[in-house]
């Protein structure tokens, strides 16, 4: 009885194709047990156990050259390294997914409460929030790919967190939240808000206005800044459209006049 079997069957056996047994005999890490008269290999329960082996720290990410290297040098203490290693690696993986996962769902929720359709103002109630300054611009000027990339600091992962725009008199800050030693803090209130969409600059002028003229129609008094909120992780999926909310902290004066 023949207790071999032939890399076909070796690779249904292992659930791997030919190309790759093969491509592993070209690096010199798995040779079949013999050749047969009729040029067929022949891998027995050695080769087998070879196999799991290369596949195991295949699936650990092991390169081919280091899996040639260990399995003629590798020491019990060089394996451990070598698992140590590859479950660092894992672990990072995991927690880049489980970031991913995190502003997927953000991104998910964000739509699903979304108002923007609506075209009106709203109120909410908003904490404490604390922003690193990034840059200042005029606020008849627009931003730049050259601006962006010279001004300092920025978001580590740029376009995926709300980006903030503060109005002043004259000049207009360029800011995103961080409680790391933060430049600005916008007190918790009222806030009045709308959310819009943004083709060009000429669309935040307008809604500017349109909100200057509604906080004078209803008596709101300002308690801060004119907020512009660009959700830049929402517009990468509005194809030419950036999906903005404008916002301010009021307070509502009965006594007003209009």
């Amino acid at each position: 009885m023949n207790h071999y079997i032939t890399i076909g069957e070796l690779s249904k056996l292992m659930n791997v194709s030919v190309h790759q047994i093969r491509y592993f005999e070209e690096k010199e890490i798995l040779f079949p047990a013999y050749t047969d008269s009729n040029q067929y290999r022949m891998y027995g329960i050695n080769e087998i156990y070879q196999l799991a082996q290369i596949l195991l720290l295949r699936k650990l990410n092991v390169p081919v050259s280091t899996i040639n290297k260990s399995m003629n040098n590798f020491t019990k203490n060089d394996y451990y390294q070598l698992l140590e290693q590859s479950l660092s690696k894992i672990n990072s993986e995991i927690n880049q997914l489980m970031l991913l996962q995190q502003f997927l769902q953000k991104v998910l929720k964000e739509y699903e409460h979304s108002d923007i359709l609506e075209d009106k103002y709203h109120i909410k109630q908003l904490d404490t929030r604390h922003f690193k300054k990034w840059m200042e611009i005029e606020q008849d000027e627009s931003l730049t790919a050259r601006s962006l990339y010279e001004k300092k600091p920025q978001p580590t992962h740029l376009f995926e967190t709300d980006l903030h725009y503060l109005y002043g008199t004259e000049q207009v800050t360029l800011c995103f939240e961080s409680t790391h030693f933060p430049d600005i803090i916008l007190e918790k209130g009222s806030y009045l808000y709308k959310a819009f969409f943004v083709t060009d600059d000429h669309d935040i002028e307008l809604e500017i206005a349109q909100l200057e003229h509604y906080i004078t129609q209803h008596h709101y008094t300002i308690q801060g800044p004119l907020i512009l909120l660009e959700k830049s992780y929402l517009s990468l999926f509005n194809n030419d459209k950036l999906h903005y909310e404008i916002q301010i902290n009021i307070k509502h004066d009965p006594d007003g006049v209009a």
